[in-house]
């Protein structure tokens, strides 16, 4: 098979011939991220290897570097070499480890100078991500006795805010736990079998552009490439200016952190924003076919600059930092908090990117409703997104926002399937949430700052009452199949369900359930002050007509 990479070297290398070299870990790579399980495995697979195939070749993985002059660029195989060279560390200072290996694992993470040969000293890795990783290593890991004299300030370090420091701190407690926990491990023969018989396959290209090509297509041992690494790689590869690229790679690193795993999805976003249509495939592939090559956006510079753009947006308009709207930011932790799907966030992005503030929380309003309706009356999935996209469209073509809010074919309901599904049975549907925080948020005093971090929804006629309880003397079973699971018997608070307390006669629950758990919510402590005294059935049915009556007027229904 012909390849379009240039030119590149490749062979096996045991691990001794590994950390012969010198490596950097650049700023635009992402940060040390193995965790326990993938530590212990390893170590296991070693052990078991070196007992039972003392002779033979443990293949560990493959790494990809770009070849420079006197050292590489480690551009995959992070994860495992760092853990090797965190290992020989670890090994160095530990209270089992023969004499004659101390100094040999000081030589494998730590170059001295040598004179005869004009050789600087230098650490065997090199981290560039995040300035203080570089400093860490070299005042906490390289010098002799460094792990053994600093085990209190790793355990602080291991919630460190900086991500690499933190997981290199947890794997040196991993190494610490394991080997306390294994002292049948013969450490000289683990060494020996790690450094002669481990063996890593070596990939090494000349070029920038063929070395990020590769590490597009390789994924990592353990810790698999995220659409993230993929992207960013490809895209930085079409940079030439170094110190552009290191600036960008430094302003993916930071977003990418800031987000955690939600930073894939953000993506996707992205995705949906551009091309305003359902995504058919995978995501790489939708980047790929739809973006880049039918030229939307040019890879390189003008990709990181509009996810950069957007990422402004998402971090104003949905993860509401910097914004003092405090109507808007209750209405977003609502949705965020009760939607049935996240499908409507592209829209709102696409809305504040050209309108900024201008009647954004009217129009997000429409949108909340226009989203929790089509989920009430059943409208499939793939209509949806495809009327979100025409929303979209409509939006990048308007010239002020009232024409957006003006467009009623967009925001339109079907109004008598909704009206029927309301006053039927809601509870455990998908929407039962939704509906019932919207109420919320037309309840409560929107001029002060609210959080909805925990959400339950409660019957107040209880679902299971004790057949001797009040319960069953005001409702007949008859009553209570009709009105348990509809929204007048529903509503939200602030903390888990107690299932003891909330099957107490009214009464009781009213002060030993509800009073402690209303929390926030407006509308419940709404149905706690309207009904102080009774719930039987015409207390349902008055909240029930009241609650239908104000859903009609939310929604903007007759």
């Amino acid at each position: 098979m012909k390849s379009s990479l240039k030119e590149f070297k490749y062979g096996k290398q045991n691990i001794n011939d590994v950390f012969s070299e010198w490596y950097t870990v650049p700023s635009y790579q992402r940060h040390y991220v193995w965790e326990d399980d993938q530590i212990c495995k390893l170590l296991d697979d070693i052990k078991d290897n070196y007992i039972t195939h003392s002779t033979e070749e443990y293949f560990l993985g493959s790494y990809i570097i770009q070849s420079k002059a006197g050292e590489n660029d480690l551009l995959d195989g992070q994860q495992r070499i760092t853990t090797l060279f965190l290992l020989f560390a670890f090994l160095r200072d530990y209270k089992n480890t023969p004499d004659d290996w101390i100094e040999e694992c000081q030589n494998l993470i730590y170059q001295k100078a040598q004179k005869r040969t004009n050789t600087p000293a230098r650490v065997r890795l090199k981290y560039e991500i995040r300035g203080d990783v570089g400093e860490f290593i070299e005042k906490r890991i390289v010098p002799e006795d460094g792990i053994a004299n600093n085990w209190d300030e790793f355990r602080d370090l291991k919630v460190k805010k900086n991500e690499s420091v933190s997981h290199i701190c947890r794997a040196l407690l991993s190494f610490k736990n394991y080997f306390d926990s294994n002292t049948d491990i013969d450490i000289d023969k683990f060494l020996q079998f790690i450094c002669n018989n481990v063996v890593l396959i070596y990939i090494s290209a000349d070029t920038l552009e063929d070395a990020f090509r590769l590490f597009s297509i390789m994924n990592d041992r353990g810790v698999k490439l995220a659409n993230a690494d993929i992207l960013k790689s490809s895209n930085l590869e079409k940079l030439t200016d170094k110190t552009k690229l290191n600036y960008i790679a430094q302003q993916w690193e930071d977003k990418q952190e800031a987000l955690g795993a939600d930073f894939d999805r953000f993506l996707s976003y992205v995705r949906t924003i551009l091309l305003k249509t359902r995504q058919r495939s995978n995501l790489l592939d939708e980047y790929e076919n739809f973006i880049f090559k039918k030229g939307v956006l040019n890879q390189g510079e003008e990709f990181f600059e509009k996810v950069f753009s957007l990422y402004e947006t998402y971090d104003k308009a949905i993860d509401l930092t910097r914004n003092n709207n405090t109507a808007y930011c209750n209405l977003i932790r609502i949705m965020k908090a009760s939607m049935p799907s996240t499908d409507w966030i592209p829209v709102v992005m696409c809305y504040y990117e050209k309108y900024n503030d201008t009647n954004l929380t009217e129009f997000t309003k429409k949108l909340a409703c226009k989203t929790v309706a089509d989920a009430v009356c059943g409208v499939q999935i793939s209509k949806r997104i495809d009327d979100l996209g025409r929303l979209m469209k409509y939006i990048e073509d308007s010239n002020n926002s009232q024409d957006v809010l003006d467009n009623s074919n967009a925001f339109e309901i079907q109004q008598e399937i909704f009206k029927e599904h309301i006053s039927s049975d809601i509870y455990g549907r998908q929407y039962a949430k939704a509906l019932l925080m919207l109420l919320e948020y037309e309840y409560q005093d929107n001029n002060i700052p609210k959080e909805f971090s925990k959400i339950s929804i409660e019957h107040i006629l209880p679902q299971n009452p004790n057949p001797t309880s009040q319960w069953c003397k005001d409702f007949s079973e008859e009553d209570r199949i009709n009105a348990t699971h509809k929204i007048g018997n529903l509503c939200i608070i602030g903390s888990k369900k107690n299932t003891a307390l909330g099957n107490l006669d009214y009464g009781d629950k009213r002060v030993k359930y509800f009073k402690n758990n209303i929390g926030n919510f407006a509308r419940t402590l709404k149905i706690y002050n309207d009904y102080p005294n009774q719930w039987t059935l015409a207390e349902y049915n008055s909240n029930q007509e009241k609650t239908i009556q104000d859903i009609k007027r939310i929604f903007g229904i007759n």
